[in-house]
């Protein structure tokens, strides 16, 4: 047969049973009624919640697969299960367990058991209940999409599928929120991100704005207007970057999080990691900076403003370059007129954005020169918060992100005087990190032995990633004093390391039924693709020695999220255990003058001993008191005319006396 005419025969094939499964799929949902949950004054549920159709591939092939078809209700931890009854919108009766309800009393499925549901027109489906976490935040979205503006002298209404659709993430939709049974306003609401934007079609990652600011519940940091919702959609265990912000939250460097569950306009979206924007807290004199490899439009397309520094090494035959530094944020008195007025014009914002290119260009000049001195002969550490830096080192370091070279790299700086420093963080982005990678030879590949496996939590990494990129830390660590200092913040830091595994067995259990409903309503990404990052289609071994993992099978992510997070405890333990032995091996010696004597009757203390590397240091020992020497005073006998002294005692060491000696008076004659 001829290749074209074959091809012709596949693609018939193609189209014929996409034909066949979206045909199916109408049918059956035309039988039965639309459903849903409404809200009650005791099931805990602040507005309607849909009933989902769910299809799940039981058999087949790829060309002719076989599906089940099964209405899911999907409901918040803190919902009150006997208080949540199925409605639908005609006069159909429908018969569960051979009794018989009309709309608004039907009850709905036990927890994760299957029931028959047959109505009087003859649709029978199948109905089970999910429930999530109580410790996990519900969340309920309500858009109001009439909401219509007027741009370039049209009417345009802001749908839920406009903003889906837009890859671009500029347009918007407005409505109210329900945090955990609050409602707030929310003015804005539009998608974010590049990755977890593109791989997944039904669990979207936002950006949203609040009227006024508020405190997340379980989230430790300022109130704020500005909230992320994170999909996790290139992670199935869902607690990959909560694991690694986590930890910089407690260095300093980054911003709390707290696991939520998801429903907007009635449909349940999914289980989200939600964080404050990580250009929340910008300082009106400040401002924060992203080193990434997108091009941002121009700023008078509404563009953050965006260049390039000298140095920055751009990537060879690729068509993107890792040497953008984005300005994403601009305080408020940094735009000001010279009438005391915010001017957010394009030219003022080019021209602000000009005096930080400036200043930037110093420092990096200073970061990247073997002396550390730039051509004005400043110092580097003048120019970078170096505390900040070593710990934003250590967090790469840790979770092994190819993004240490490739971007989501923030920085920001409180003001614009010679004495505020560039501060490092937040910490953003963990999508491809704690053992979790993806899959682009560009980018370096997963299982590299050369840069130590990126899987794996041993080994060191940045210093054996390959820069075709530009690593600013990878840069930093040409600097003496600079990786000194990393191994003391390290010091400092070390208990948190060491806990890192304990924390994150806590969200696993904190999140477990929200994270299984999760992965029951959102489609699965591509296995063994780069789409799926976590998968091993078998266990699989790495490490050696006492630092050798065993990573468990991750082929489905409905069935194996127990393995996912088992996988990600792997990871974190050895890594922390690899941090332990192997980030600063000490050279500890005696500091002068720390050293205390004991005497007979004080306690002395050892000498301190600090290590020469890192400035970790070890207090001396408590020495016991050595308690006195006894030396005995003898009796001196008395006589006719002289008197005597009874036996006595005294410390020959420091002349205490211990037992005194008593005058005999003399005897006479």
């Amino acid at each position: 047969m001829k290749r074209g005419k074959c091809n012709l025969i596949i693609l018939l094939a193609i189209v014929l049973s996409l034909f066949l499964v979206v045909n199916c799929t109408t049918v059956y949902a035309a039988d039965a009624p639309a459903m849903w949950v409404s809200p009650t004054e005791t099931n805990n549920i602040p507005i309607q919640i849909d009933v989902f159709q769910g299809r799940i591939q039981t058999g087949g092939s790829y060309w002719n697969p076989t599906y089940s078809y099964t209405y899911q209700v999907f409901l918040p931890g803190n919902a009150n299960l006997a208080d949540c009854f199925l409605s639908w919108n005609d006069d159909l009766q429908v018969t569960v367990d051979g009794l018989t309800y009309s709309s608004g009393n039907c009850p709905i499925p036990p927890l994760e058991t299957e029931k028959n549901y047959v109505f009087s027109n003859g649709a029978s489906i199948t109905m089970i209940t999910y429930q999530g976490s109580s410790s996990v935040i519900p969340v309920f979205i309500d858009i109001d999409e009439s909401y219509t503006t007027v741009e370039n002298g049209k009417d345009v209404v802001h749908t839920i599928a406009a903003m889906d659709n837009d890859t671009e993430h500029e347009k918007y939709c407005v409505g109210s929120i329900y945090i955990n049974g609050t409602l707030y306003e929310m003015p804005k609401i539009k998608g974010r991100g590049n990755a977890t934007w593109q791989e997944a079609k039904d669990k979207k990652p936002y950006n949203i704005t609040l009227d006024s600011k508020i405190k997340f519940p379980g989230i430790d940091s300022p109130a704020t207007k500005k909230w992320t919702l994170l999909a996790e959609n290139l992670d199935h265990s869902l607690l990959g970057n909560r694991s690694g912000y986590w930890l910089a939250h407690e260095l300093g460097i980054g911003q709390d999080t707290a696991s939520a569950d998801v429903w907007m306009n009635g449909e349940y979206q999914g289980c989200y990691t939600v964080t404050p924007k990580y250009d929340s807290f910008v300082t009106k004199n400040g401002y924060l900076i992203e080193q990434d490899n997108y091009l941002e439009p121009s700023v008078a397309n509404g563009g953050d403003p965006q260049f390039t520094l000298n140095g920055l090494k751009e990537s060879s035959g690729w068509s993107s370059c890792y040497n953008r530094i984005t300005v994403k944020n601009m305080g408020d008195n940094l735009l000001k007129n010279a009438d005391g007025v915010v001017d957010e014009s394009p030219e003022n914002m080019e021209a602000v954005a000009g005096q930080i290119q400036i200043w930037l260009q110093d420092a990096w000049d200073a970061m990247r020169s073997d002396t550390g001195y730039n051509s004005k002969g400043i110092y580097y550490t003048d120019y970078i918060d170096i505390e900040s830096f070593a710990k934003m080192y250590l967090m790469q370091e840790y979770v092994k992100s190819y993004d240490v070279c490739a971007g989501s790299i923030f920085y920001h700086r409180d003001g614009m005087s010679d004495s505020d420093k560039l501060i490092a963080g937040p910490l953003w982005d963990l999508d491809n990190a704690m053992g979790s990678t993806y899959r682009n030879s560009s980018l370096g590949l997963a299982d590299d032995r050369k840069n130590g496996d990126r899987r794996s939590g041993e080994g060191f990494f940045i210093s054996n990633v390959t820069e075709y990129k530009t690593s600013v830390y990878k840069t930093l660590s040409i600097h003496e004093d600079f990786m000194q200092e990393v191994k003391k913040q390290y010091n400092l830091y070390r208990s948190e390391f060491n806990d890192l595994a304990s924390d994150v067995r806590q969200m696993i259990s904190e999140i477990e039924a929200s994270a299984r409903m999760n992965h029951m309503k959102v489609t699965d990404l591509g296995h063994n693709t780069g789409k799926n990052n976590h998968y091993y289609g078998s266990n699989t071994s790495l490490g050696s020695g006492i630092y050798e993992q065993t990573y468990l099978a991750t082929t489905n992510s409905k069935t194996d999220w127990g393995n996912y997070v088992a996988n990600l405890i792997t990871y974190i333990t050895t890594r922390s255990l690899w941090f332990e032995n192997n980030i600063c091996t000490h050279d500890y010696q005696e500091v002068s003058g720390s050293a205390i004597a004991a005497t007979c009757t004080e306690a002395g203390k050892a000498a301190d001993m600090k290590c020469s590397i890192c400035d970790h240091v070890i207090t001396g020992a408590e020495i016991p008191a050595t308690g006195h020497t006894e030396e005995i005073l003898p009796e001196v006998p008395a006589t006719c005319t002289e008197s005597g002294k009874t036996e006595g005692k005294k410390c020959s060491v420091c002349g205490s006396t211990l037992t005194a000696q008593e005058t005999v008076p003399a005897l006479g004659h």
